[in-house]
């Protein structure tokens, strides 16, 4: 009997490594192709994180639900990126373990991009803070702990530039140069160049955002390290295909701050080929927008901007530039006298200007690309002008709408009495009164049900309801139209619609002045509150009832 317990357990246990060794297996298959795929499919990346979600190891799980954060992100969703990302987070709060960690600090790194590219500066800070502490708690000090330390060094020197602290943030980078071999030491090279590559590129951008004039030694440092980027590029094995074009630009885009627009141009029609597959089309739009209108080509101006906005997308690096070319447009159309075109595009302008001045960063001040330091003053102008020629135009309107009221009225009186001439010779020559005015003979008993009726209805708030009208209170009071509508002329001495439009209008007066809050609310849904579907409906009924408008009258308010 024990022989037989030992060599079932023997069994059960063999059975049960099988099956976690399968497992094993699938999962770390699983993983393999995540990382193949990080950089090169986005669709097999998310595929793929799916297949290794369904693993019962939490580590893999957590990791899977990060690749898929990632490939929604590098797919430009960020909403769904995001999502993922605080589903880790939240999930691992109080989590220790090692690998719970690792999962927590690459959720974190998402996360400081989201809101980077979102322009949430504030929350980025405090995002690569909270990333710092878990890495610092690391007890393995291996690559993974240095790499991701000097990571968090480069995304603090990243947000400082955003912030205008262009000389902090470039002392951070130099200072991490040297670095860089001693940290990815035994990692692939391709790493360690990929690191290097991007820290010098981001010290030229730098440069070239900070550079204030044409003949800035900015400018020339830019060049020197954008070409010591590329140098680094040229080491990549297999080599990027793209680095000589995405070099070439970063050139252009020195050369258009120095105000060299042909010599950019030239660079740019020569890196044009194969823009669609490098994904350099709109930077190119751009840049060739920028150029041609500096160098007054009207036609090629007007057609790159426009394709600019055809495909624009809110990606963080396009959107800087959605400001120029709006206001590109808005002074190519003003300068070819095209009003409509050039104000709709100022509004757009300084739509964008607004939304921009929420964030404190230097791309409200300035586009380095493009001088638009002067954007606001000169859409405004435009706004202005075409402010002016629509009032003329709506003096004039007005001027001829008067004319064209004394001509109808003038001829309405005349038509008026020759009608009612012939009616008066008719009814006498039909023997009927000239006059006749209609009387109606009421039941003491029924009127004093309606005058009772009508006391209940302005004591509550039935009148406020969208549907009421003059037919429901009717059948509520079992009488007709006619008695009800006699009734209220007779002692109220309106019409019922009259009486009706001023029960409400009084009813939303009085909250106005007993409820500060209501006069924060728009007219749309001050209107609703009182029955009103139709906004303008309600602005004409109020003006009628009170001589000015619902806006002119809680102004009134706010004043007293």
């Amino acid at each position: 009997m024990i022989k037989k317990k030992k060599i079932f357990l023997l069994i059960f246990f063999l059975y049960a490594g099988l099956i976690s060794s399968q497992i094993l297996i699938k999962d770390n298959f699983y993983l393999k192709k995540t990382t193949f795929f990080t950089d090169i499919n986005n669709d097999s990346l998310i595929y793929y994180a799916k297949k290794l979600k369904s693993s019962k190891n939490l580590c893999h799980f957590y990791h899977a639900v990060n690749v898929e954060a990632k490939a929604y992100y590098q797919k430009n969703n960020i909403n769904l990126a995001k999502e993922k990302t605080l589903f880790v987070l939240e999930n691992l709060k109080n989590k220790n373990k090692y690998c719970f960690k690792k999962n927590k600090i690459t959720a974190l790194n998402r996360l400081f991009w989201i809101y980077k590219n979102q322009n949430q500066f504030q929350k980025a800070f405090d995002v690569l803070l909270k990333r710092e502490k878990i890495v610092k708690s690391l007890l393995i000090k291996d690559y993974y702990y240095k790499t991701n330390l000097f990571s968090t060094e480069y995304n603090l020197a990243i947000i400082k530039s955003i912030l205008g602290l262009h000389k902090e943030a470039r002392k951070i980078l130099k200072e991490m140069l040297p670095k860089h071999p001693q940290v990815y030491k035994g990692l692939n090279k391709y790493y360690l160049n990929l690191n290097l590559s991007s820290a010098l590129n981001t010290i030229g951008e730098s440069y070239l955002k900070s550079s204030k004039h044409k003949t800035s030694s900015d400018l020339d440092s830019a060049s020197v390290y954008f070409k010591r980027a590329f140098e680094v590029v040229k080491r990549f094995n297999p080599p990027h295909k793209n680095s000589e074009t995405l070099y070439q630009l970063r050139e252009a885009e020195v050369l258009i701050s120095k105000k060299k627009f042909k010599d950019a141009l030239n660079i740019i029609q020569t890196y044009n080929v194969n823009s669609m597959l490098y994904k350099t089309t709109q930077s190119i739009n751009s840049l060739k927008a920028i150029c041609f209108y500096q160098l007054k080509n009207n036609d090629s101006t007007i057609y790159y901007s426009k394709q600019f906005i055809k495909n624009y997308t809110e990606k963080p690096k396009i959107k800087k530039r959605i400001i120029s070319i709006y206001d590109i447009l808005a002074n190519q159309y003003y300068k070819n006298k095209q009003i409509d075109s050039a104000y709709k595009y100022s509004e757009l302008t300084l739509i964008e200007i607004k939304a921009l001045n929420k964030s404190k960063n230097e791309v409200n001040k300035s586009h380095y690309l493009y001088d638009f330091r002067n954007a606001e003053v000169l859409n405004k102008l435009i706004f202005n002008k075409n402010k002016r020629n629509k009032k003329v135009f709506f003096i004039y309107l007005f001027i001829l709408l008067i004319i064209a009221s004394f001509i109808i009225f003038f001829y309405y009186r005349k038509n008026k009495r020759t009608i009612i001439k012939f009616d008066r010779a008719r009814q006498q020559l039909n023997g009927v009164p000239a006059v006749q005015k209609k009387e109606y003979n009421i039941d003491k008993e029924l009127e004093r049900k309606i005058l009772t009726g009508i006391s209940d209805l302005e004591k509550s708030v039935d009148y406020l309801d969208t549907n009421f009208n003059i037919n429901i209170l009717a059948k509520k009071l079992n009488t007709n139209t006619s008695y009800l509508s006699y009734i209220i002329n007779k002692i109220k001495g309106q019409t019922f619609k009259q009486y009706f439009t001023a029960l409400r209008i009084n009813f939303l007066i009085r909250k106005l002045e007993e409820d500060k809050n209501y006069s924060k609310y728009t007219i749309k849904f001050l209107a609703e509150e009182i029955g009103y579907t139709n906004a303008s409906a309600f602005t004409r009924a109020f003006k009628k009832h009170k001589g000015i408008t619902p806006s002119e009258y809680i102004k009134s308010l706010e004043q007293d």
